[in-house]
């Protein structure tokens, strides 16, 4: 969901079927975050890391903000002098990270709103879904307008005022995108709109398919047998 400088350029897994990637990529991650053990995990890890040789860099960096929000974990299971359960967090919130860049982060939208809907996922998760994806890149969009504007003013060159114009310009941001959801949503049920998108894609399930789904659940069944 990055854009620009963090957006994955190749899709290794681009001729599979979107159902099969969704249920891989399911298989996956209920395995690793069920794992205990720290060497497998750290195994995983490197693997789905070293997966996708030509988006290295882009990878590492998009577990920048992965593992900042990790960080807050070390903080009360160190101060109970338990850092291995710290540790085993870390490396299961790297590989569901992973896992998920793998899989599903290279699809479209459209793709996985479509490959959901066929796999009976319920209509209105499916419509939560799609508009939570565009209304992240608004915020975004909306969010940095607003900070390079701030910039360009110069504001007073002090901590306290500084944090304060942030502060307003997140507020700002959040209500724009209050207000224009309400307007989205009138326009919406005005049109007709019934609580589900259409399938925009035709689906074809081959024999690759099978087999990437099935190596994933031998994955699960393998992690779930050592566990």
């Amino acid at each position: 969901m990055y854009p620009d400088r963090l957006e994955f350029k190749k899709d290794i897994l681009k001729s599979f079927d979107g159902r099969c990637r969704l249920l891989s990529a399911a298989f996956v991650i209920i395995s690793v975050v069920t794992v205990r053990d720290i060497v497998l995990l750290s195994g995983a890890a490197l693997a789905l890391l070293c997966a996708a040789p030509g988006e290295f860099r882009v990878t590492v960096r998009r577990l920048v903000p992965v593992n900042i929000m990790a960080i807050l974990l070390w903080l009360p299971l160190i101060a109970g002098f338990n850092p291995q359960s710290a540790l085993l967090y870390t490396l299961r919130i790297n590989c569901a990270a992973l896992a998920y860049m793998r899989f599903v982060a290279p699809m479209s939208i459209s793709l996985i709103a479509s490959s959901m809907s066929v796999l009976r996922v319920p209509e209105k998760l499916v419509s939560l879904f799609v508009l939570t994806y565009r209304y992240i890149f608004l915020l975004y969009g909306g969010l940095a307008t607003a900070l390079a504007a701030m910039r360009l003013r110069l504001p007073e060159n002090t901590a306290v005022y500084q944090w304060r114009s942030l502060a307003a310009v997140f507020a700002a941001t959040l209500s724009r995108a209050m207000f224009r959801s309400e307007k989205i949503r009138i326009a919406m049920l005005n049109r007709g709109f019934d609580g589900g998108f259409p399938v925009t894609f035709s689906f074809v399930w081959r024999t690759r398919d099978t087999v990437l789904l099935a190596l994933s659940a031998g994955f699960f069944a393998g992690l779930v047998w050592l566990v």
